[in-house]
């Protein structure tokens, strides 16, 4: 692998929505080892010519066979022209979309399947959350936050969900998962929060009212209110004035936009980038330097991004924020 250049002034936050999944397990993996995927090589391509130095992917199998292949094969593979980037650390995050719920979300008269499923997912590492970093991530300390209830949020819109009973007390709050994936970079604690919320194309009638309340959870966590509760138990601390990057899918469906834009005023940074309902939200202990989106078809000079929102897709193109202490 190709050792990773670091940056000596600033750190360069990226993310994209990719579609790097399949339908069963492994499927990825297999798909991957044609060196030949297109969706792959549009990531890749992104990737290349932004060079960042943390990466998080939405909507990609963490599948950990897939990945180091998509970081041997795509990101450092000799039989292409890509400027090779070099990942020495990743987190896989696995969340909730693929737990069942024993009822029939879908309404489709069958319980059983992706429809029935919290998040609509087949398998649980199914298009999930994986970040890619050139700077250490600290494992042991990564905190989860996929099994904390609904209707355990303070304040919860649970009850315009139409979601009544066993149902109503069982369901995770979040689509998928909110993960801080603390990184060690040039002596301080950085804390990268990646989150998928509710994607563009789901189809649940309770998608609405539960996205509004996964952005408070987000805002919440950071606060450090009680009621969150991270999946080994542990009550959230609250991340205080530390180095924090907000980043993700955060508000796929464009009408949740301006939802998304409040939590990144609520960090200090009411010019907060996205694109298609994806973020990178520094909050206001960092300086940033720079911002841009990087397309399929990479230009030679990053292009600033427009001021609107464009309409939701269920991939983007690459966006990233060039911060500094």
């Amino acid at each position: 692998m190709t050792a990773p250049l670091l940056s000596e002034t600033s750190l360069r936050v990226a993310t994209m929505a990719t579609d790097l999944s399949g339908e069963e397990p492994g499927d990825l993996y297999r798909d991957l080892l044609t060196r030949t995927d297109t969706e792959a090589l549009r990531v890749a391509d992104a990737i290349s010519v932004a060079n960042p130095d943390i990466v998080v992917l939405t909507g990609m199998d963490a599948d950990p066979d897939a990945v180091n292949t998509f970081i041997s094969d795509y990101l450092n593979s000799p039989d292409d022209e890509h400027t090779d980037v070099g990942y020495a650390y990743s987190y896989l995050a696995i969340g909730s979309s693929g737990v069942q719920s024993g009822a029939d979300l879908d309404g489709d008269r069958v319980v059983g399947g992706p429809g029935d499923a919290w998040g609509q997912g087949a398998f649980a590492e199914q298009s999930s959350t994986v970040v890619l970093s050139k700077y250490p991530i600290n494992q042991p300390d990564v905190v989860s936050v996929s099994a904390l209830k609904w209707d355990e949020v303070a304040g919860n819109k649970l009850s315009s969900s139409e979601l009544s009973g066993a149902v109503a007390a069982s369901i995770p709050v979040m689509h998928n998962g909110l993960w801080d994936i603390p990184i060690e970079y040039r002596g301080e604690r950085v804390h990268i929060l990646a989150a998928q919320t509710e994607p563009a194309q789901s189809s649940y009638g309770f998608g609405a009212p539960r996205q509004k309340d996964q952005l408070k959870v987000i805002s919440d966590y950071i606060a450090g209110e009680d009621y969150v509760v991270a999946d080994d138990g542990a009550k959230a601390g609250g991340i205080d004035e530390n180095r924090i990057v907000v980043t993700g899918a955060l508000a796929q469906r464009t009408e949740f936009t301006a939802a998304a834009l409040a939590l990144g005023d609520e960090l200090g940074r009411d010019d907060a980038l996205n694109d298609s309902g994806n973020f990178v939200i520094p909050n206001r202990g960092w300086n940033v330097l720079g911002q841009g989106r990087i397309g399929a078809e990479a230009p030679e000079d990053f292009q600033l991004l427009p001021g609107a929102t464009p309409e939701s897709i269920e991939t983007s193109d690459l966006i990233w924020a060039d911060v500094q202490f």
